[in-house]
């Protein structure tokens, strides 16, 4: 073979593994939707509750990984005094899930109180209902509740059926996940509302205010 033709099968080998990866780069492709509007866009005021934005600090936004965010205490009308704290964590790449109050909390001196946890549904909607969970944690005598759930955008239906193994519940052994991620947590006091009535009323006047936020394709999750 000449030394001409070797080039051009050298030539036509690269070309090929080229066009190879090309392929397997685009059969691997993620998808991560954008929100379809800013979390800023939640109203402030929701049926029976009236909120404001509360200031967080850069470093806790930083180690929070999060694309973007909204901070906001939203007051009861129906229930004077009683306040939550809603903490929505959107991250393009799903870092943020490596944020959940399981991971965050006992870093910060909480002691998780598993008798004051549980899953709970509440009707998301006419056809659905949306199952949470309402952790409990503990410092000395300071009780405080999280409702938690989070949504993953983007991803497979493999990806998706597996992440519904406890084990996996959150991401894959720890690595974020292959689409874009939202999780939702409202934080209250634990002496208010203990049978979860008004996180439920609230949960569902939320629910109707993310829905032209959220991207239509995806999955949601519960477990922290």
């Amino acid at each position: 073979m000449t030394t001409l033709k070797r080039c051009g099968v050298c030539a036509a080998m690269l070309a090929l593994g080229l066009a190879a990866r090309a392929g397997l780069e685009r059969l691997d492709a993620t998808e991560r939707p954008p929100l379809q509007r800013p979390l800023t866009s939640l109203p402030m005021d929701l049926p029976g509750w009236v909120g404001r934005d509360v200031p967080v600090a850069p470093s806790i936004v930083e180690r929070a990984q999060t694309t973007e965010y909204l901070n906001r205490e939203y007051e009861s009308l129906r229930r004077p005094g009683l306040k939550f704290t809603l903490w929505i964590n959107y991250s393009e790449f799903g870092t943020n899930l490596r944020h959940t109050p399981d991971i965050c909390l006992p870093s910060s001196g909480w002691e998780k109180v598993e008798s004051l946890t549980r899953e709970l549904q509440f009707p998301a909607d006419d056809a659905r209902d949306l199952t949470i969970t309402r952790l409990g944690y503990a410092q000395g005598d300071l009780v405080k509740h999280v409702g938690f759930w989070y949504y993953i955008f983007g991803a497979g239906k493999l990806e998706n059926y597996v992440r519904r193994f406890p084990v996996t519940s959150r991401s894959s052994h720890g690595r974020t996940t292959r689409g874009s991620s939202m999780t939702v947590e409202v934080f209250y006091p634990g002496a208010a509302d203990p049978d979860a009535v008004a996180l439920g009323e609230f949960a569902r006047e939320l629910l109707a205010a993310l829905e032209p936020i959220l991207p239509a394709d995806r999955a949601e999750y519960h477990v922290p």
